[in-house]
């Protein structure tokens, strides 16, 4: 039997190096040698930079790219089967799909929770050993608790179908990996129910060591973060009185990013007035730049998504390059003309998203009145215009919830929402006719909006059950 060890341990991780094995197949470290690392606080906190930095290499190399190029805003620019993406533009993934994203996504988003149940399995000795440094400790414990709920959250957005695809949830979910694996432990998948439910069960605990407090520092989980990422996982699981319940708690902290410093969000180094919790760029891999750097892009926005926008709308700004071709600036640091001084942010919450939610939950539950003063306020910086001088057009609840998608579209373009967006509504993929994908139009629901469970997986794990479709 092979050992079920999910790749990457505890000094592996320290170290924030990514191994290209299996997370199946790692050979196990000594325990001698991670129990000497981490009988030192010295030890625990180079873990914390460690998980920060792969949860950043798993953004920036897989999720936020997958978000968008199973969606419908980007079109192919180097086209050919060995292209990068190429398996996920097309729908093309399968079980062999191993050294694509189709793989990577798996094994990485298990590193960041096997290497935060790493963190977690050791902070209770050290309580005890460094008694004055005991709130230091707790701070680690809830970010590594939150980021465990996050990548559940991902991998069950990956390779899992929405929340409502069954009435109960009960489709098979991701394995629930909430402690260290044994050598042969086996680990099946969970009831998507059961994963959403570790989820928040993760988040509370977090929040419940951190409290509601607005981030000193958004590149670092906050109580607020933790109740950002519950209005958002209660909007996944259609549970839309909790979802406005928890944006409530977050909005009054929080101010817009006005739209004159919008831009530099993502282009400078302004962090953003509205920025909840980022990933920070310094001295990382910036695929995402390489991915959309205008002078050898990969992808690009489509001239249907374009058309979106308004002239006047501060956001399209950032789909023209300096030569004025289409292109995706939200990864492209103009701030600095030295390649090794240039940076980027990957952002995971931030306080529109929060408006969004709320403005989703209320029109959800037909308070449609508040629901449109919530995209008011999001149009309203959009344009530099007062909340006053834009109006909200709408018959039904039906035509107001398009309003919000196309808003949330606009928005969170390239941030690693539009393709989980478009399968937690139930909605087809449709590209224009002009794309270069083989794929034009996914009808939901489809298999394919979920990503295969490599072979490698399979064969390493006989508790392992594949997705309809594979």
């Amino acid at each position: 039997m092979k050992r079920t060890l999910f790749c990457l341990g505890a000094l592996v991780m320290s170290l924030a190096t990514l191994s290209s094995c299996s997370f199946l197949e790692v050979e196990e470290l000594g325990k001698s040698d991670t129990d000497t690392f981490f009988s030192e606080l010295l030890g625990l906190r180079t873990a914390r930079i460690g998980l920060y930095n792969i949860t950043y290499d798993f953004y920036d190399q897989y999720l936020c790219k997958y978000a968008e190029v199973a969606g419908d805003n980007l079109q192919s620019v180097v086209v050919g089967t060995g292209s990068e993406m190429y398996n996920e533009f097309n729908f093309a993934s399968t079980s062999d799909s191993e050294t694509s994203s189709a793989g990577y996504i798996w094994k990485r988003g298990y590193a960041i929770i096997t290497n935060a149940n790493t963190i977690l399995s050791y902070t209770g000795d050290l309580k005890t050993a460094y008694p004055n440094d005991v709130d230091e400790i707790r701070r680690i414990e809830a970010e590594a608790y939150f980021l465990r709920a996050l990548a559940h959250f991902d991998l069950v957005r990956c390779y899992a179908q929405p929340y409502g695809y069954t009435e109960d949830a009960s489709h098979l979910g991701v394995p629930i990996a909430d402690h260290l694996l044994g050598t042969d432990e086996l680990i099946a998948r969970s009831s998507v129910k059961k994963v959403y439910e570790q989820i928040v069960k993760d988040l509370n605990t977090a929040h419940d060591i951190l409290g509601d407090a607005a981030p000193s520092d958004a590149n670092y989980i906050s109580g607020m973060a933790c109740n950002a990422l519950l209005a958002r996982v209660y909007l996944y699981m259609q549970n839309y009185a909790l979802a406005e319940e928890y944006a409530d708690k977050v909005i009054p902290l929080l101010t817009l990013t006005p739209q004159g410093a919008y831009a530099a969000m993502f282009t400078g180094e302004e962090i953003g007035e509205e920025a909840i919790f980022r990933l920070t760029g310094y001295y990382a891999g910036h695929s995402l730049k390489t991915f959309y750097n205008y002078e050898s892009a990969i992808f690009v926005p489509t001239s249907d998504f374009e058309n979106l926008f308004r002239p006047d709308d501060v956001r399209r700004t950032l789909l023209y390059a300096p030569d004025q071709s289409l292109a995706c600036m939200k990864y492209y640091d103009l701030s600095s003309l030295v390649p090794d001084e240039q940076f980027y942010h990957i952002t995971v919450l931030r306080g529109s998203e929060m408006y969004l939610i709320r403005a989703e939950a209320r029109c959800k539950q037909n308070n449609l009145e508040d629901a449109a003063a919530d995209l008011q306020k999001i149009q309203a910086r959009a344009l530099g215009l007062s909340e006053s001088s834009i109006e909200i057009s709408y018959n039904t609840a039906d035509d107001l919830m398009e309003l919000i998608k196309e808003e949330r579209r606009k928005e969170f373009f390239a941030e690693g929402h539009r393709f989980f967006d478009l399968a937690r509504w139930g909605d087809d993929i449709v590209r224009p006719d002009d794309t270069n994908s083989a794929m034009k139009r996914l009808e939901y629901p489809d298999y394919r909006y979920a990503l295969p469970i490599t072979r490698v997986e399979m064969d390493a794990n006989s508790a392992m059950v594949q997705n309809e479709g594979y």
